[in-house]
């Protein structure tokens, strides 16, 4: 699971602020300008996996602030994410701390630092932040994160003890328990009733459900219903991640490889994607189909050197290698 924003540092941020708050400090327009410049260099070294860097400038974006307010605590998650990744996850759980001492009902910041405590091996103290994370969260979405996080640490029984407790939760009037609640039955193979929860989720109009409700009915042997369900996610969210690898697949479907490249890196230049690693995957194959063999392998170095785990995508690397090899006479 990877965890993801932060707070300050041991107790000097919120402290800090709030100290600031007490004594009038003024917050200028000035000051909310640069805190903000911070935030941005901060995240940009983040996407250049400079964590040392973003953490100081998260740091510096803190310094400027003269109140708690949700624009700091959403630094503090980006600053908390960027220790995570540079391996610092005692300071990580540190900026945790502090912004529960803040707010002591945050379900993502318990779920955050649940996560953390299951990467060092500490499963008690990640099963009690796991159970505060569902007690204040807003939705049932919580559950498949956790289960998420449980299983692919190895805790498969327990991942799915919180499956099966979303299940007797009652998903009220939101759409967005019936898509946890689509997703969780798709999970156990019961694709029938998956697909009328999530029926009812876009019928309350949760449009992403639309995207699962298409596994489902592709699983029922409806491509059909499976092809109209993504047409209507698209026509909504024509410009998304998930569009782009859609109509990009289809070009690929229909040979049409130029458009197909094009189509998936249109989804991996957008600032928000929910799906890089399977745009990524895809437009190595749209490269390969087209013949350019040279820059698919290259393309491909890069995602096994982000995806080690993918097996298939370092038989596919060697593959690519040996067709190179073969079309330069090389060894």
């Amino acid at each position: 699971m990877a965890c993801k924003k932060n707070v300050y540092g041991r107790y000097a941020g919120l402290f800090l602020l709030a100290g600031c708050l007490l004594a009038g400090c003024a917050s200028t327009q000035k000051k909310i300008e640069k805190e903000e410049a911070y935030r941005k260099i901060g995240i940009n070294a983040m996407e250049a996996k400079n964590y040392t860097a973003a953490i100081e400038a998260f740091d510096n974006a803190l310094g400027q602030a003269g109140a708690v307010g949700a624009n700091e605590v959403d630094i503090c998650y980006y600053k908390a994410a960027a220790q995570y990744a540079a391996g610092s996850l005692s300071d990580a759980i540190a900026t945790y701390d502090t912004m529960l001492e803040y707010d002591n009902k945050d379900a993502e910041a318990y779920f955050l630092r649940g996560c953390i405590f299951l990467n060092m091996k500490e499963s008690d103290k990640a099963q009690e932040d796991f159970s505060n994370a569902v007690k204040y969260a807003d939705d049932l979405e919580i559950y498949l994160a956790i289960y998420n996080s449980l299983n692919g640490a190895g805790y498969e029984s327990e991942g799915r003890a919180y499956l099966e407790q979303a299940l007797e939760e009652k998903p009220g009037r939101k759409a967005k328990n019936y898509t946890v609640r689509g997703r969780i039955y798709f999970l156990e193979g019961n694709h029938k009733e998956s697909v009328e929860n999530l029926v009812k989720a876009v019928e309350k109009g949760d449009t992403n459900a639309n995207l699962y409700l298409a596994q489902a009915y592709e699983a029922l042997g409806d491509p059909v219903q499976a092809e109209a369900c993504i047409n209507a996610y698209i026509e909504v969210y024509p410009k998304s991640s998930v569009s782009y690898n859609q109509l990009g697949r289809r070009a690929l479907e229909d040979g049409d490889y130029g458009e197909a490249i094009e189509r998936f890196e249109e989804g991996l230049s957008l600032e928000e994607v929910t799906n890089e690693q399977e745009l990524r995957s895809n437009l190595i194959a749209a490269y390969e189909y087209s013949g350019e063999f040279e820059r698919a392998e290259e393309l491909m170095l890069e995602y096994i050197k982000d995806y080690p785990g993918d097996e298939a995508a370092a038989r596919e690397y060697r593959f690519l290698a040996r067709n190179k090899n073969e079309e330069t006479g090389t060894e």
